[in-house]
């Protein structure tokens, strides 16, 4: 699905038919916190299936890159023989999506999330970790007479 980065290329599909309303454009970064909703394409035609082959072309047209998009999504959508027919209702994505069947697009802005997503994960580990050892050894520095010493108010 889609997520935060930069849009490092835009290349929005047009023509008879087709309507794409945008609030992005190539530079646009796309922040954490955003509208999943960044663009939306539309397409007409005379029949559904006419609508359908245009949908596909546009689709094919439409180029994004630096972000995961559902273009993918849709484009394994029109594929499908139960879309093709019309045969839709609300629940037609949960049955009919398999999130394996398209693959997510990996750029170099993602990669190095995931980098940075690891380190960081790394660090954390590493700091909890040395925590733990430090606890662990000014707890076997001190012995029991001392730690008895201390509850009678008496500690040095």
């Amino acid at each position: 699905m889609p997520n935060p980065g930069r849009i490092t290329r835009l290349s929005a599909p047009s023509g008879p038919g087709v309507r794409e309303d945008s609030g992005v454009y190539e530079g646009f970064e796309v922040p954490i916190y955003y509208d999943p909703l960044l663009s939306k394409l539309s397409v007409w035609a005379a029949t559904r299936p006419e609508a359908i082959a245009r949908l596909s072309r546009v689709l094919d047209e439409y180029h994004i890159d630096g972000i995961k998009t559902t273009i993918p999504f849709f484009k394994e959508i029109l594929k499908q023989d139960d879309f093709i027919k019309g045969n839709l209702d609300t629940g037609y994505i949960e049955r009919n999506w398999n999130p394996t069947s398209t693959k997510p697009t990996e750029t170099p802005e993602t990669k190095e999330l995931q980098h940075l997503a690891a380190l960081v994960t790394a660090i954390h580990h590493n700091s909890n970790n040395q925590k733990s050892n430090n606890q662990t050894i000014n707890q076997a520095k001190q012995s029991a007479w001392r730690l008895s010493t201390r509850a009678k108010g008496r500690g040095f």
